[in-house]
């Protein structure tokens, strides 16, 4: 029987936070803490192991999340996927070597937040943002690339957990961890739509039998004591997720990319970047960027080097004579075609604040705000500031601004 990933994630939830319920009536802020993410050295390569570490976090209410970048190129730490597009929950822009970048998240951030690099998206990371107990964090998607409905662990542990595999024909799960904390308990919560009927553990390929199991509601509670040097724990049972659910027939050739910003001006060199889903005898594509009246000003033929991968940069200056919106159209044999929007011409020109620009000598009435603001006259002071038509509305009801 299928079963939503979701609802059993909220079901793992629940009994994860009636463990130590005595957490549920302290505020969320007395956990706030800042999670950090590092992209390490080499994430533009798409054979890299690692791009984000950690791959996944789990944070609560009130707490911040610090991406630094240790590479030697520039990235983007961007809310949303290849296949989905970008969100606009939170963008780094280009980050350069050793900058950083962070992000506070609330109760309107709640759930399953996906992020990638719009200039290298094959990497990709998650930040759940959930109300659970202290400690505890979720690995989502267990077992997709076996089954329609994968699941959603809850789990914790204080090293890092980077990695879960499936494996249907030894019907095993294997948890691969990176940090060495000795005496690190690692407690999962198993449903058994992932595993049925745990009977044996390894740790680090070697059986042992110093570990604790109890089941309630359908669930296995695996409790581990990891030594410093443990970097995996597996779970043998007698089914896993996949063996009796094959995973159904997926399209091949899809593709999927991104431009690295929606708006380019003269000089500016546009990055495209993409992922082939399940390549079959794919071996080139064909680029083309159509410009607003419909012709086309760029072409390229570009060899597949990785079939899974596809990175190409277009100039600007030379090709592109109008403004308004253009389109990159990629195509290849047997793939559906990909169509990238964006604009290009002339940024808004960004003023200055009304209290910087009075302070170099301008008028109050001859300030000029940015755009989608008007100017509006203090009555406490006279001097000018820049509002919304909304906000200035309710502000002069309230007689606190006025018109010059």
């Amino acid at each position: 029987m299928e079963i939503n990933h979701m609802s059993m994630f909220f079901r793992l939830l629940f009994l994860s936070i009636t463990i130590v319920v005595m957490f549920a009536v302290v505020p969320a802020a007395v956990y706030a803490e800042t999670w950090k993410v590092q992209i390490p050295a080499g994430s533009s390569v798409p054979e890299s192991p690692v791009h984000f570490t950690p791959s996944e976090i789990s944070v609560r209410f009130g707490d911040r999340v610090e991406w630094g970048n240790a590479d030697s190129v520039a990235h983007t730490v961007t809310s949303g996927t290849l296949e989905s597009g970008i969100t606009p929950i939170f963008d780094s822009g280009h980050m350069g070597p050793g900058s950083r970048f962070s992000v506070l998240f609330s109760e309107k951030d709640a759930g399953e937040i996906k992020y990638f690099c719009t200039i290298h998206p094959w990497m990709i990371g998650i930040v759940n943002v959930v109300n659970l107990a202290a400690d505890y964090q979720v690995f989502h998607n267990v077992g997709s690339e076996f089954s329609e409905s994968p699941v959603d662990l809850v789990y914790k542990v204080q090293r890092n957990l980077v990695e879960v595999n499936v494996d249907p024909i030894r019907n095993s799960i294997t948890f691969s961890f990176v940090g060495k904390i000795d005496n690190d308990k690692f407690v999962v919560y198993l449903p058994e739509e992932l595993i049925k009927n745990p009977q044996s553990v390894f740790v680090d390929d070697k059986q042992i039998t110093n570990y604790e199991l109890t089941k309630t509601d359908g669930i296995t509670i695996l409790t581990v004591v990891l030594r410093g040097t443990a970097e995996q724990v597996k779970v043998v049972g007698v089914e896993v997720i996949g063996t009796s659910d094959p995973k159904k027939h997926v399209l091949i050739n899809q593709m999927f990319g991104v431009t690295d910003k929606k708006f380019y001006e003269s000089g500016d060199e546009i990055v495209i970047s993409g992922e082939i889903k399940n390549p079959v005898q794919l071996y080139e594509l064909i680029l083309d960027v159509i410009a607003p009246q419909g012709h086309t000003v760029y072409h390229k033929v570009i060899p597949l080097v990785d079939s899974t991968k596809f990175s190409e940069k277009v100039p600007t200056s030379g090709l592109f004579r109008d403004f308004g919106k253009y389109m990159v159209k990629i195509t290849g044999p047997s793939a559906k075609s990909l169509f990238l929007p964006f604009d290009f011409g002339i940024a808004p020109k960004e003023f200055n604040s009304p209290l910087k620009q009075m302070r170099t000598g301008t008028e109050p009435g001859d300030v000029v705000c940015n755009e989608g603001l008007e100017i509006f006259m203090k009555n406490s002071n006279g001097q000018a500031v820049c509002l919304t038509e909304s906000t200035a509305t309710i502000l002069m009801q309230r007689g606190w601004a006025d018109y010059f």
